[in-house]
Parts: structure tokens; C-alpha cells; sequence
């Protein structure tokens, strides 16, 4: 009788620690639930983000990758630690000297200036030795024969404004490497980082401000809201006409990395289109929660144009976002130049936009 009772005893303590141990289980998963979710979305943003960066081979005493000068799938080689660079882009400059470079001949112009400025710190074309090679990023006014004249390691310019197809065939011709750069995305800041970073000599760099970057950039998104979120119209304020920003923009695809909705990617067959002409009626149609205007010229250039266009038309002043004051205007500094390393900067300013209550 006594063992039986024993038994019993015993039987019925393993049940419950049993039953104990499932319930803390069951309780500890659903816990860590939200947890990995939010860790598999943070790592999925990181692999998006570092996907061309991955594809750049740093070798002992150059980096393979691939540029902008042919279809995107050809790759070029360049020697480390080239002695004289010549950058004709004054974003790419910026980049270049964030990358623990420094350029030999770079543009000029207020706007460059204003540039260096801002995001090196001071106005590069008064150091020693610097020579002003043009005023403009057009390769229309490029003087080629004073660039090729400097003997440079190193071009580096941009496909946009004629740059690359101006340049290219005198510096080949001179047998001068030449990396054509095309900049639209944090994807590409990456890669573009970690290309120049292990040319300049500052492999360190990319840890100490490429990746804390991303870090900074996948938390913010990770916290934007995945229900209730917007409809955005995105304007390109430029120095003659407004445009619509697609998803193929800076600005168009931080909005929809921040899960609104750019309404100007429904407007029919918009694939590889940056930028679509504007038709009044069909944003009306879309009647978007939110207006953003990247700004060209600066932010009064833009209201003034915004204004004397539409500012008199009903069907502006009939959009709920006019209505309800929410049409806001992009400081040129992040998002119309390349912000970089402050790309996170950016997507802070853009959430606080997007998700005011959040």
C-alpha cells in the first residue's frame, strides 16, 4: 500500500513539473517571438543594404568592383593608395575625403564650396596645391586638356551631366584609371564607401563609419510602423520645372523603405523612370496624406516655385494635404546632395514626417 501511494506521489510531482516546464516554455517563446521578429527584419534590412557592398573584392594591394561605365556587370581594378586624385563631383569629393582620402583637383562654384563646407569641414579648394579644374559638375564645361594637364593616379567622376562620357576617352587615351560613380541609394553610400575606403589606405573607416551608419539607418527603420502608414506625393523642386520622385529616387525610396506609399509609383509603367512629369488630376485622384518637395535650389526656391505654379490652382488647394498643412519641404544639405554618413540624419527627419505620433 505504502509504495503505491509513493508512486502516486511521484507520478503526480512529474506531472506537474511537467505541465510547470511546458507552460515556462510555451511563456519564454512567445516572449522572444516579437524579438525575432524584429531581429530577422533587422538582419534582412542589413543584407539589403550591404548586397553590392559584399560583391567588392579587396585584394593586398588593389580593389575589384564594378562601376558605373558599362552595363553593371563589368568589372575594373584599381591600384590602392593612389598619389594624385582628381574628383569631379563634389559629392563623390565629399565621400572621397570621408573615406580618409584627399583629391589633387576637384570642382569649384558656390554650390561645391557650400558643400565642402558643410560635410568636410572647410573650403578644400584654398588648400595648397589644389587646383579648381571647373565651376561646374557639367562635363560640358569641363576643360578636359586642364585635367588630363595634372597627370592624375585617379579619376573619379559621376555618369550624371555628361560627366563620365566627357572624360573618358581622354583619360583612357592618357592611360589614367577612371571610375564612373553612380550614387541613388544608402546601398550604393555603402558600397561606394568600402570601395574608397581601402583605396585611400583607411580599411578601418568601414566599420568606424560605414557600418555604424547602417546600424543607425536599419534601427530607425526597423521601428517605422507596418500598419496605418501613409500615402506620400514626393516633388523634385528643380531649377525649371517641379517633377514627381519615383521609387527609383533617394527620396522616393526612403519612403518606401519606411513602408508609406510613394502614390507616384502607381502612375502607370514607372520602371527605371527617376522622375515623371506632373499631372494635378491624378494626384488629386490619389489624394496623398503627406507632401514631401526635395529641394534643388534650396527651400525658399522651392515654396516660391510651388507657389507661383500651383498656389492659385484649385485642385491644389482642394488636396487634403494643403488642406491640413502637410507639405513639407527637404533641406537640400540631406536630401538633394549625398548625405553619407548622415544618411541616418536623413531617415530620422523623414520618420518624424512619415510617423509624428510614433
Amino acid at each position: 500500500m505504502l509504495k503505491r501511494i509513493i508512486s502516486a506521489l511521484l507520478c503526480g510531482c512529474l506531472m506537474t513539473v511537467t505541465a510547470l516546464t511546458s507552460s515556462c516554455q510555451s511563456a519564454n517563446n512567445d516572449s522572444d517571438t516579437p524579438d525575432n521578429q524584429s531581429d530577422d527584419k533587422v538582419s534582412a534590412l542589413r543584407q539589403e543594404f550591404l548586397a553590392e557592398a559584399d560583391k567588392v573584392v579587396v585584394n593586398e594591394d588593389s580593389v575589384t568592383f564594378t562601376d558605373a561605365s558599362g552595363d553593371g556587370s563589368t568589372e575594373i581594378t584599381i591600384s590602392k593608395n593612389p598619389k594624385k586624385v582628381v574628383n569631379l563631383y563634389a559629392s563623390f569629393t565629399t565621400l572621397w575625403y570621408e573615406a580618409g582620402g584627399e583629391v589633387a583637383g576637384c570642382i569649384g562654384g558656390d554650390s561645391s564650396v557650400a558643400l565642402y563646407n558643410e560635410y568636410i569641414g572647410r573650403d578644400i579648394t584654398q588648400d595648397e596645391g589644389m587646383t579648381i579644374v571647373a565651376t561646374s559638375s557639367s562635363g560640358k564645361k569641363w576643360d578636359t586638356e586642364t585635367i588630363i594637364a595634372l597627370e592624375p593616379d585617379l579619376i573619379i567622376c559621376s555618369t550624371a551631366m555628361s560627366g563620365y562620357s566627357t572624360i573618358q576617352a581622354p583619360a583612357e587615351a592618357a592611360g589614367i584609371p577612371i571610375i564612373a560613380v553612380s550614387y541613388n541609394d544608402f546601398a550604393d553610400y555603402l558600397k561606394w564607401f568600402k570601395v574608397f575606403c581601402n583605396l585611400t589606405g583607411h580599411p578601418e573607416l568601414w566599420e568606424s563609419v560605414a557600418l555604424k551608419t547602417l546600424d543607425e539607418v536599419v534601427n530607425v527603420l526597423a521601428s517605422c510602423p507596418t500598419e496605418n502608414t501613409p500615402t506620400v506625393f514626393a516633388m523634385f523642386s528643380g531649377a525649371d520645372s517641379l517633377q514627381a520622385n519615383t521609387s527609383n529616387t533617394v527620396v522616393g525610396q526612403m519612403i518606401t523603405m519606411m513602408n508609406a506609399t510613394n502614390i507616384t509609383d502607381s502612375w502607370g509603367d514607372t520602371s527605371g523612370a527617376e522622375r515623371l512629369d506632373i499631372n494635378l488630376e491624378t494626384v488629386f485622384a490619389s489624394d496623398p496624406d503627406i507632401i514631401v518637395v526635395q529641394c534643388h535650389a534650396g527651400t525658399e526656391a522651392a515654396m516660391q516655385q510651388v507657389d507661383e505654379l500651383y498656389g492659385a490652382n484649385p485642385v491644389w488647394q482642394s488636396l487634403t494635404a494643403v488642406k491640413e498643412g502637410k507639405v513639407y519641404y527637404l533641406e537640400k544639405s540631406l536630401f538633394h546632395n549625398k548625405p553619407n554618413s548622415r544618411f541616418a540624419e536623413a531617415y530620422e527627419k523623414l520618420a518624424d514626417i512619415l510617423y509624428p505620433d510614433a
